[in-house]
């Protein structure tokens, strides 16, 4: 009698599930809400009750249904209707769940296929879930739905070895870290940016991004010592990355690590442009401009179009005039050597004008930062019209 009555639970517990699977057959036609919250209630008995002998056949329905519900939110989405985000990517994951314990449990592989090829295709909508929410500024989630993508092959065994799954050919998987990253960052995840960077570092078109992001992370968790080895590795890369390692070692005084650090850099390559930019912000910072100059040569050299560069030139030879008139008036100097001075210190001006005149022609529009320097460069030399000239864009 005990045996029969424990048959006749588990067989009820299987009618459940079948039952269940009816009324959401209903719900597929009839659209009867009333209907589908019934058969989650089936389901939910059936799957916690401990006597369904079908697991796989309730775990399949149960995946069925959470398909339902995401799907109808997924469908006002395409119709340009008001959806609710967090309904839709709630019952998403809960969907691949139900089917990766659906496979656990499906010793004769009935619904194998079938969920495969649902779990696949339910991949790009993680991505839907993740747009969906950052434009919602819902950083949290979207990161949740990135990461949920990029870790797909290692959580559902189900579709592991799938080489579309291995190999996804809808999006790039760098691409996808690089949402994942700037996510976290944005949701001040700070812990979690970390964890997709590598991949990140990948995507070459926002590749200056996703290294500021993995940089400010770093300061924004207060890892200095991570932040300067990581600024090291980008800066022979990222001008603006290796003037700011400069600029933390200037503020720190510490001018033996910044002489390492553009050593460093050109011993790696000694026509690096970063690392001969480095190398002549160090000895101008130490105001040996004469030295700086050469290696601030090098790099418009190497990049014909690098303002800082010429700027930076231009400043050198100028301080060696300024320095070189200041010092005449500490001498007791003859006629003849006076001028002689004088005609070093419009020499070094004269040699400035080019820098300054490159600026101007590669950032015409910032008057600001050539026009004064230029000015002071043909009152030197006694140029008076070209001094003038440089008055118009000074008052503008």
């Amino acid at each position: 009698m005990a045996l029969l009555m424990a048959s006749a639970g588990i067989f009820a517990q299987n009618r459940l599930v079948k039952k269940a699977e009816g009324l959401m057959n209903d719900y597929r036609t009839e659209k009867n809400s009333e209907k589908l919250a019934e058969a989650q209630t089936l389901l939910t008995q059936a799957l916690n009750s401990g006597e369904t002998k079908d697991m796989a056949l309730a775990w399949n329905a149960q995946g069925d249904y959470y398909q339902l519900v995401f799907a109808e939110e997924l469908n006002k989405a395409a119709a340009h209707q008001p959806m609710d985000t967090a309904k839709f990517a709630k019952n998403l994951y809960a969907c691949l769940d139900a089917y990766e314990e659906c496979s656990k449990v499906d010793a004769d592989q009935e619904y194998a296929a079938k969920n495969k090829d649902n779990m696949k295709k339910f991949r790009t909508f993680l991505m839907y879930a993740g747009q969906f929410n950052f434009q919602n500024q819902d950083f949290v989630a979207a990161f949740d739905a990135y990461d949920a993508w990029l870790t797909f092959p290692q959580k559902y065994t189900l579709v592991a070895n799938e080489p579309s799954v291995q190999n996804d050919t809808v999006f790039d998987a760098s691409q996808v870290a690089y949402y994942a990253c700037l996510a976290a960052y944005q949701g001040k995840q700070f812990d979690k940016v970390g964890k997709h960077i590598a991949e990140a570092l990948n995507y070459e078109k926002e590749i200056k991004t996703v290294r500021q992001l993995h940089l400010m992370t770093l300061l924004e968790t207060g890892d200095t010592v991570q932040w300067i080895d990581a600024s090291k590795k980008y800066a022979p890369m990222d001008e603006a990355i290796a003037q700011n390692l400069l600029a933390y070692y200037a503020e720190k005084k510490d001018n033996a690590a910044a002489l390492g650090f553009a050593d460093a850099l050109l011993a790696n390559d000694p026509n690096n442009k970063i690392a001969n930019y480095s190398k002549g912000v160090v000895l101008f910072g130490e105001e040996k401009y004469e030295e700086a100059l050469p290696f601030f040569e090098k790099s418009t050299e190497v990049d014909p179009t690098f303002a800082d560069a010429y700027y930076n030139a231009g400043v050198c030879c100028c301080n060696e005039g300024y320095a070189i008139n200041d010092a005449i008036s500490q001498k007791k100097l003859t006629k003849k050597e006076y001028d002689a001075e004088i005609a070093k210190v419009k020499e070094w001006y004269k040699k400035a004008e080019p820098y300054f005149l490159k600026v101007r022609e590669l950032e015409p529009d910032n008057a600001e930062r050539w026009a004064s320097r230029l000015k002071t460069v043909y009152y030197i030399i006694g140029d008076k019209a070209k001094e003038t000239e440089m008055d118009a864009y000074i008052k503008q």
